[in-house]
């Protein structure tokens, strides 16, 4: 695929597109994941996403130190500290079309995110349907797919006239016109619950959770397809006895009945030292099958149907 989509139409950022994925909607689906992030949770299995447009990767282990990137940087966003290379980020981000990239010959630097139209992604959706079977369809992830609201509608509106099942995962921290544009033409949606305290909230997340709730609401009593809240149980930070009694409570408050666990993992760490960054969810262990069982019985008691990870039934 390359990188840049030179079709007329609209375009948008993306970072990765999976096929034959089952844990995210109904069936055999393809999952779309869009640049830029509202947030930024310290457990974050995505980091490249976060950014709007793109991430440079860079393997230090794989660099030979040769240079040939610096010179084709058009940001001088790139040097050389002891035969590795240093990346002023916020110049990077600032680059519309990179091209440091086009002679590292070991691969050691590499960008994460690329332009495409909606014509061309729709193309990949139209070649991957032939192995969805009957139930799957598409799912827009990221990062926050509903940040890019006009490439993300124009998408989901196209999906939707060719009888392409629909859904999103948001993180709801969006303003409630985004998905007022939207909703017309989605069939579900997820959306996740990180904290129920505001003040931890935005230790967590970066950010405050007043709106996130707000649209949780709106969308229980607005939104006519299929609404599933996702809690991701992270230790010590939101899976205690309390917050799992303010959960229930607030999933009382908008008249749902169910909610879908996803336990912490590790997975996307190698990914942070790519970008350089510290990975803060390390210091904490991924919570064990009895805990999960403890916290999904308290859901089950209080009158609430309780799914963990890929045991949820679509």
């Amino acid at each position: 695929m390359n990188l840049v989509d030179d079709n007329t139409c609209s375009k948008g950022h993306i970072f990765d597109i999976q096929g034959l994925s089952v844990h995210d909607g109904p069936g055999c689906r393809t999952l779309i994941f869009l640049c830029g992030c509202t947030m930024n949770c310290f457990w974050c299995s995505n980091p490249e996403g976060i950014n709007p447009k793109h991430s440079i990767m860079y393997s230090e282990a794989s660099c030979i130190g040769c240079g040939n990137c610096l010179s084709n940087c058009a940001k001088n966003a790139l040097s050389l500290e002891g035969g590795k290379v240093k990346i002023a980020r916020q110049l990077c981000r600032d680059c519309e079309h990179p091209t440091c990239t086009a002679d590292c010959y070991t691969n050691a630097l590499r960008i994460s995110g690329f332009e495409i139209s909606v014509d061309k992604l729709y193309q990949i959706i139209q070649r991957d349907r032939q192995y969805w079977g009957r139930e799957g369809g598409i799912t827009l992830t990221g990062g926050e797919p509903l940040l890019q609201l006009n490439f993300a509608r124009e998408i989901l509106q196209r999906c939707h006239q060719g009888y392409v099942h629909t859904a999103i995962e948001t993180c709801g921290n969006i303003l409630w016109e985004n998905f007022l544009e939207v909703i017309p033409f989605i069939d579900w949606i997820f959306f996740d619950l990180k904290h129920p305290d505001n003040t931890e909230h935005k230790k967590g997340t970066n950010s405050e959770n007043r709106l996130i709730l707000e649209n949780a609401i709106r969308l229980s009593k607005e939104f006519h397809g299929r609404l599933i809240f996702r809690l991701p149980l992270i230790p010590d930070f939101n899976d205690s006895e309390e917050n799992i009694n303010s959960v229930v409570s607030f999933l009382k408050k908008a008249g749902r009945k169910e909610i879908n666990i996803l336990p912490l993992h590790h997975f996307g760490k190698e990914k942070y030292t790519l970008l350089q960054k510290e990975y803060h969810g390390s210091r904490i262990s991924v919570p064990t099958d009895e805990k999960l069982k403890n916290i999904r019985e308290q859901f089950i008691n209080s009158g609430l149907d309780c799914f963990i990870g890929s045991e949820t039934p679509f």
